[in-house]
């Protein structure tokens, strides 16, 4: 009961750490902080993480950092969270391994630089970036180790409003939020170079699905959610299926509909589409059309 609780900013110790580059997607308690990052593909991108001297005081004097990797944190990250990420190789980014807080400063820039051409889809790539040592002052345990989870976008991921139609033949009363005067936003996430899944954003299911009317309310179909393949060629969608499996479990598939345009016009930025989610489980009649949806997507901003 005799220590002394200092309340007075002036007098806290300064830490050396890392500032937040974009807002944690991590959940609350988790031990690192996780930011994430879509890359354009390109033969290499430029992304700048800061170094911070962060309290009451500036750099009394010009203090060195040493920057590296902390692998072992992906492992306690996975653990924790139950999740998959791995470290990303060498040889698709560069980390310089120092950086100098100049006296009378704050912060310190630090240019990583990212080869998302060559980045594997099928991967979950975290850099898992820490400051190893300060030559001044005491290094945070909180910021002094962040993971950077990196991924790369082909040319039509991004977030995009909806408007269309659908129709359920199981039920009459399912209609397109659009035709309901609902908003809807589709985000189109890269699973590889030429494929795209369609997110909810904005329903807060954050994962490939399809939101709807049911009559008195929002619902979604459990294990659909479609997955767009594009020809880079001509732009042509050439293929719908189902990130769930093709088929799930419930014998959901995707399907295009061949009668839509079913194209990006990269000049209007907007994406026509015609697709069926086929369930056969519960039409049996071939061609075993459960639901078929017509619409087009604008692009709004990059995700």
């Amino acid at each position: 009961m005799k220590d002394t609780i200092t309340l007075d900013p002036d007098k806290s110790t300064n830490v050396i750490e890392f500032k937040n580059p974009s807002s944690f997607v991590s959940p609350y308690g988790s031990k690192y902080a996780l930011y994430t990052k879509a890359f354009d593909l390109a033969p290499e991108n430029s992304y700048t993480v800061t170094v911070s001297y962060s309290g009451a005081q500036v750099a009394p004097e010009d203090i060195a950092v040493t920057l590296g990797i902390d692998e072992p944190a992906i492992k306690q990250y996975n653990t924790e969270q139950s999740t998959a990420y791995e470290l990303i190789p060498a040889s698709l980014y560069t980390l310089p391994t120092s950086a100098t807080i100049r006296k009378g400063e704050r912060t310190a820039d630090v240019v990583l630089k990212f080869k998302s051409n060559n980045f594997d889809f099928s991967k979950n790539y975290v850099l898992p970036l820490q400051i190893k040592s300060a030559s001044t002052g005491t290094v945070s345990g909180n910021f002094g180790t962040i993971l950077l989870s990196v991924n790369a976008k082909n040319k039509y991921d991004g977030v995009y409003t909806v408007k269309g139609t659908m129709v359920d033949v199981t039920n009459a009363a399912f209609k397109h939020l659009t035709e309901v005067g609902q908003p809807l936003e589709y985000s189109l996430e890269t699973i590889s170079a030429t494929k795209c899944a369609i997110v909810d954003r904005e329903y807060g299911i954050g994962a490939p699905a399809h939101v709807f009317w049911t009559g008195t309310g929002i619902s979604y179909y459990g294990s659909f959610g479609a997955v767009v393949e594009f020809d880079p060629a001509t732009d042509k969608v050439v293929a719908i299926t189902n990130f769930y499996g093709q088929p799930a479990g419930n014998t959901r598939s995707g399907r295009l509909d061949p009668s839509g345009a079913n194209k990006y016009d990269p000049a209007a930025k907007t994406i026509s589409l015609n697709y069926f989610m086929v369930q056969p489980s519960v039409v049996a009649a071939a061609p075993n059309v459960r639901t078929t949806w017509k619409e087009t997507l604008t692009f709004s901003h990059p995700r």
